[in-house]
């Protein structure tokens, strides 16, 4: 059971990681993004049972309390994050950087637009990553933002399959 819930913190951990970086890829921070972290602090409660969750997640939970959020506090919580990444690290780093981009992913989709900026660095993280290159569903997601930014011009049509194809990968485990 307790390395089920250590499982638990460290997927928590690398969605988190992603959500605030895809939420930072565009620069803007909005009310949406927001109701995402304070989402993910309400959805992770349960796991305060044991540290350095507890700890890690209060921190957290503390930085976005004052429901302010700038870029000033994105970068506050990246330092949560760096601050702890010793502590959730994954012995299948593979799986830590599938968690990593699923968060990236909602964190792009959380304000309700994906742009083509967003994408490109989407597409630049998943480059730095082509060790995950023959890995579902990296592959596909590789496929699918190439042939959004191929397009030109993030249509109405390309929008709606990211949106689909985003919301699929992130209900995988």
């Amino acid at each position: 059971m307790e390395e089920n819930i250590i499982t638990q913190t460290q997927i928590a951990f690398h969605n988190l990681n992603g959500l605030i970086n895809g939420i930072a890829m565009d620069g803007h921070i909005t009310k949406s993004e927001f109701d995402a972290l304070k989402s993910w602090c309400q959805t992770h409660d349960g796991l305060c049972s044991i540290d350095p969750f507890k700890d890690f997640h209060e921190e957290v939970k503390e930085k976005i309390r004052s429901g302010v959020l700038g870029s000033e506090e994105i970068i506050e919580l990246q330092q949560i994050i760096a601050k702890y990444s010793p502590l959730f690290e994954e012995k299948d780093q593979i799986k830590a950087d599938l968690h990593f981009l699923q968060g990236v992913c909602y964190g792009i989709m959380a304000d309700g637009d994906i742009n083509k900026y967003e994408l490109n660095l989407l597409q630049k993280w998943l480059t730095d990553h082509d060790h995950l290159k023959d890995t579902y569903p990296f592959n596909e997601i590789t496929a699918v933002v190439k042939k959004a930014i191929d397009a030109g011009k993030i249509e109405q049509e390309e929008y709606k399959y990211l949106t689909k194809y985003f919301l699929e990968f992130l209900k995988i485990d």
